[in-house]
């Protein structure tokens, strides 16, 4: 009798704390990966890592519980009293630097083709960027505290257009680029 009522407790207890672990996974995915800030100490852009699990887990039971776990300016400055985490705190989503990169290919076209560029899934080929001189720069190539200036200057690439630009970087005596007729409208 007494085993059957532990393990109905038992059940009832990991029934109940469902909810919880399904907020906590949900919230620690959507604080995972690097953000840009602006460090309060000096005004330079920074980057910045959040204990995703730690936030995550703290959130699911309401509280506000973030904590640096990387920082471009460490291990000089690794004390400091991560006032950053307000600005965080502000606009979780508009320092992470997926969220600044997707709204700023999602109002641009393809500067090769003129298509509307798509951000796409994790799994999705990455749309790319143009240089000011022509050449064909990766985004993983840009440094996170470099976006800004970078975005400002270089022009947004699709997937497509990409690749063949690489290409043509890579091997410049192989591929032949044939341009475009001009398209008339009827």
């Amino acid at each position: 009798m007494f085993e059957t009522l532990a393990l109905v407790f038992g059940v009832l207890l990991a029934v109940s704390l469902i909810p919880f672990l399904f907020i906590a996974i949900r919230n620690a995915l959507r604080e995972r990966g690097p953000r840009v800030i602006t460090c309060p100490e000096n005004g330079c852009r920074a980057e910045v890592a959040v204990g995703a699990w730690r936030s995550g887990l703290s959130s699911a039971f309401g509280e506000d519980n973030r904590r640096l776990v990387a920082c471009s300016r460490w291990p000089e400055k690794e004390g400091c009293d991560q006032a950053c985490l307000s600005e965080i705190a502000e606009d979780p989503n508009g320092c992470l630097v997926r969220s600044i990169v997707s709204d700023w290919y999602a109002a641009r076209r393809c500067a090769g083709c003129g298509r509307e560029i798509s951000t796409g899934h994790a799994t999705d080929r990455r749309p790319g960027l143009r240089a000011p001189d022509g050449r064909a720069v990766e985004l993983s190539d840009v440094a996170s505290v470099d976006l800004d200036r970078v975005l400002a200057t270089h022009e947004p690439v699709c997937a497509n257009c990409f690749d063949g630009m690489a290409f043509r970087q890579r091997y410049p005596g192989v591929a032949v680029e044939r341009p475009q007729p001009p398209t008339t409208l009827v």
